[in-house]
């Protein structure tokens, strides 16, 4: 009985065992195949980790392609190629360098495939936002997928470790990373002081005398191809090819005289109400002679002329009336009139010319410039007398020993100081009338640096409208003060241009038909860096985009002359460490410290000009702007400007003057062009953009 109890109990416990082994199989099982299921998750994490950081370094890379070919470019100065072309050039090469970062960490893909191009575009409703499959490109895209079901391919699926026990042999696994190269938001702060003239005027420029004899031919020349007319009389040429009278001429007609009514009636600008005296001691005859236009030989005259002058033209239009009177006694001025009856009491040996039009009215050259209003119209071609007024201001200008009509030009001992013609006219408006309301026509001119860099700025935009990257340009001048380019009203330009209220824009070849139609000194005179540099800031601030970044191109050819908008800076700016702003060498002195920033007032300087450049530059890099400048010139104050591109994060640029304005010019547009080409450095988009 107890054996069977024995027995059966036995029996039971070996039969609860074996239940016991089948559980324990089964829990052992599926051990296993949670552990298989969390070595294979790892597996796949870690892959895709790998992965992701493939991706993010292939299309960081690729984006940094497109960035160095359109640098290389730049710095190149177009090298023949346009900005598309070499997008084109630049999407090839950046497909490589994706495929060979993707294979370096150990991942394949198919590079015409899994690369793919977008452009980055912007509405004021979406912000940025990206157009696939769309060139010129500055947005790339790389997708490693690992998905093929042939194991042996280098893209195949993920090969698990314990894939029998989850009943599969691999896993898809993929990751994908966008980097794209930043638009900007550009304001460019030009120069507009009068200074921008002086490498044409010989007292001023560095360049020598043949370089300045040529220039001021090519502002003539520039002048006469224009055919610019009269606003009120656009039958006569402002810049007739033959000149005006006597100054028909680039040399000009030379006359020794320090009386400028002297000057004046030699260099037959006007007749006058006196007529022109010559005398004839040999002959008393009595003789009236009209004659008609043409060149009349006087030797051939009676009363025998030749003894004071030999030879008298007649212009078109007019005709001239030779009198005689002998032993008439007394002097008495003759009228502008062929009528003889009235007069009376003539000078012995006195023999007149009189010109009149073939109205009888008296004839004058009128000076070749209007002015403008104070609304900006142009006034017209002025009269006789405003004419002669305006001549004699001319005149004045070159009798006086002390301005730079006095510097040989030619290199043999021949000045200007006596010389009137093309050459001291356009020294003259060029230095003394330069303003746009003085002298209306000077934008017309090649007078340097500021045609340089009308240049440049015309080539950086049409680098930037050919970039296609979203970048958008403002454009900021300053003189005396700063002001925002809105537009082009200028009276006597021959186009219009209205930004509206977007005065930061993609329309880049409006804002280079804006700056094409000014000149130096089109506002005032004098130099106010810190106006200019504060109006871009405020631009920026204003119109700037979220998304984009900031840049502000600041140029200068001199040096700060005028007062900042404040009469004192902020406190504890007389004692600033100028060690944080100026210091380019990076040693921990300044570079640019308080006595290069110490004005002289006896030279006419105001106070706290300079320092105030820089309290606009903290201010902007306070506000994550970029600062880049350029110095242009001899004249131009190039520590500040690299001081202040090295506080700003950016590019400092110094074009000195050459030794020819064609060096210069070729120089100034391949900085121009590196400036343009200098995209931000690639950079990853957020997943969710």
């Amino acid at each position: 009985m107890i054996r069977q109890r024995l027995t059966g109990h036995v029996a039971d416990w070996t039969q609860r065992n074996g239940a016991f082994m089948v559980f324990a199989a089964v829990i052992l099982i599926g051990g296993l195949t949670f552990v298989g299921m969390s070595v294979d998750l790892g597996l796949i994490s870690m892959t895709k980790t790998r992965m992701q950081a493939a991706a993010d370094s292939a299309a960081l890379a690729a984006a940094q392609e497109i960035g160095a070919a359109i640098q290389e470019i730049g710095e190149q100065g177009g090298g023949g190629q346009t900005v598309q072309q070499i997008n084109a050039i630049a999407a090839d090469a950046a497909r490589d360098m994706a495929a060979q970062v993707v294979e370096m960490n150990g991942f394949y893909i198919d590079k015409q495939v899994d690369v793919v191009f977008g452009q980055r575009k912007y509405s004021s409703q979406e912000g940025f936002y990206t157009v696939w499959d769309s060139f010129p490109s500055n947005v790339v895209q790389v997708n490693i997928q690992m998905d093929n079901p042939d194991l042996s391919a280098p893209d195949a699926k993920l090969q698990l470790m314990f894939a029998p026990v989850m009943g599969d042999k691999s896993a898809f696994v993929t990751a994908s990373a966008t980097a794209f190269i930043e638009a900007r938001d550009i304001v460019s702060v030009c120069d507009y002081s009068g200074s921008m003239n002086y490498d044409s005027l010989p007292w001023k420029s560095g360049l020598n005398q043949t370089e300045i004899r040529n220039n001021l031919d090519d502002c003539w020349n520039a002048l006469v191809a224009s055919d610019v007319r009269y606003s009120d009389d656009s039958g006569t040429k402002k810049f007739p090819a033959g000149g005006w009278g006597k100054i028909d001429s680039k040399a000009g007609t030379y006359y020794n005289s320090n009386n400028v009514n002297d000057v004046f009636d030699h260099l037959e600008l006007s007749d006058s109400s006196e007529g022109v005296k010559f005398y004839d001691y040999s002959n008393y005859s009595k003789f009236m002679t009209k004659l008609g236009p043409g060149t009349y030989d006087l030797n051939n005259m009676p009363g025998n002329l030749d003894d004071d002058i030999n030879s008298i033209r007649v212009p078109e239009g007019f005709t001239v009336t030779l009198w005689d009177f002998a032993n008439q006694g007394g002097w008495q001025y003759g009228p502008v009139t062929s009528d003889v009856s009235s007069m009376g009491g003539y000078s012995n040996d006195a023999e007149w010319i009189v010109i009149t039009d073939s109205s009888g009215s008296s004839s004058y050259e009128p000076y070749p410039q209007e002015g403008k209003d104070s609304n900006g119209n142009r006034k017209g071609k002025p009269n006789k007398t405003e004419s002669e007024d305006l001549w004699k201001d001319y005149i004045a200008w070159v009798i006086d020993e002390s301005n730079g009509a006095y510097d040989d030009l030619d290199g043999s001992g021949y000045n200007y100081k006596d010389a009137y013609g093309y050459r001291t006219l356009l020294m003259y408006m060029l230095s003394e009338e330069r303003e746009n309301d003085e002298s209306e026509d000077n934008w017309r001119v090649p007078a340097y640096p500021f045609h340089a860099v009308k240049e440049g700025m015309t080539l950086f935009c049409g680098f930037l409208d050919g970039l296609g990257f979203g970048d958008q340009l403002g454009l900021c001048t300053y003189a005396t003060t700063a002001q925002r380019a809105v537009g082009l009203w200028d009276d006597g330009a021959p186009v219009t241009v209205d930004l509206g209220t977007a005065h930061l824009t993609e329309n880049y070849l409006d804002i280079d038909t804006i700056q094409r139609h000014k000149q130096a000194a089109h506002y005032s005179p004098t130099t106010n860096i810190g106006d200019g540099l504060k109006e871009a800031r405020l631009l920026l601030e204003e119109q700037g985009r979220i998304g984009a970044r900031h840049q502000i191109l600041l140029m200068t050819d001199g040096a700060v002359n005028r007062p900042s908008s404040l009469p004192s800076l902020p406190g504890g700016w007389d004692n600033f460490d100028w060690n944080e702003m100026t210091d380019w060498d990076g040693d921990g002195a300044a570079d640019y410290d308080n006595s290069d920033i110490q004005e002289n007032n006896s030279e006419g300087y105001y106070p706290n000009q300079k320092k105030y450049v820089f309290y606009q530059a903290k201010l902007a890099v306070e506000q994550g702007m970029t600062i880049h400048t350029m110095a242009v010139g001899d004249g131009a104050d190039w520590k500040m400007m690299k001081a202040l591109a090295t506080y700003g994060g950016g590019m400092f640029i110094h074009v000195p003057g050459g030794t020819s304005i064609e060096n210069f010019e070729a120089n100034l547009l391949q900085k121009f062009s590196v400036l343009a080409a200098m995209v931000p450095p690639a950079k990853l988009m957020d997943p969710d953009q």
